[in-house]
Parts: structure tokens; C-alpha cells; sequence
């Protein structure tokens, strides 16, 4: 049997033990630092320009400053439109993303200029959708 090969952490040496607390220390360096060059490239991404002619002009003509037409804004026009047509996922996305407990540092997330952002942002989308 292949479990018969297995030595217990325990029944190690005290130096195969640091190398493989070492081995695994690096390893969790490298997930962590792939993971953050994720998040980094997703952050990249949305805060290009929308590429697509078509989808900018639809979003200019909502009334949102050319300067903010990314794909963030995109992706938040595209969801606050899904929740305003009783898609309960995208709503509570929304919901998430706005927030309505206090955050780690003891302050309500409503203070947080990014969150004040998309709440203007959503509440213009949303007030442009009603018009329609």
C-alpha cells in the first residue's frame, strides 16, 4: 500500500520538518503573490476605456461623464439594469458591493469615497432607467 511510504510530520527530524515548513512557506508566497497579480490585472482591466463604440455611446448618452466611461461603470450599468428588472442576484450584488454594515476599521462603508461613488453611480443609472 501506498500509505506504508508515509512518515508522520511528528516522526520527521527536526531539519526535514524547517524544510518542509520552508517548502510550504514558499509555496503560500507564490499563491499569494499570483493571486494578487489576479486582482491587480482585473483592477487593470475595468478601469480601461469601454473599446466596444456601440456600448460607450450607450452609456454617454445616460448622462455619465465620458471621463468615467470604463468597463467598471459598464459592469455596474449592466448589473443595477439586471437588479431594476427583478434579477435578485444582481441585486443583492449591489447590495454587497454598497454595503450597509460597518467596516473593519470601525467606520459605516457609506463613508468610503469609493462606495459614495457607485452609489451616485447607480442611483443616476437607476434614475436614468425609470425615464425610459
Amino acid at each position: 500500500m501506498p500509505n506504508e511510504n508515509l512518515i508522520p510530520f511528528d516522526k520527521r527530524t527536526e531539519e526535514e520538518q524547517r524544510r518542509i515548513a520552508s517548502d510550504g512557506g514558499k509555496a503560500s508566497g507564490a499563491a499569494r503573490r499570483r493571486k494578487r497579480s489576479l486582482k491587480d490585472a482585473a483592477d487593470l482591466y475595468l478601469s480601461l476605456p469601454v473599446s466596444d463604440r456601440r456600448r460607450w455611446n450607450k452609456i454617454a448618452r445616460r448622462g455619465i461623464d465620458p471621463e468615467d466611461v470604463d468597463n467598471q461603470m459598464a459592469m455596474i450599468i449592466g448589473l443595477t439594469e439586471a437588479a431594476t428588472q427583478r434579477d435578485a442576484k444582481a441585486a443583492k450584488v449591489i447590495v454587497d458591493l454598497l454595503g450597509d454594515t460597518a467596516n473593519d476599521s470601525g467606520g459605516a462603508i457609506e463613508d468610503d469615497p469609493i462606495t459614495k461613488s457607485l452609489k451616485e453611480t447607480i442611483d443616476a443609472v437607476t434614475e436614468t432607467n425609470q425615464d425610459t
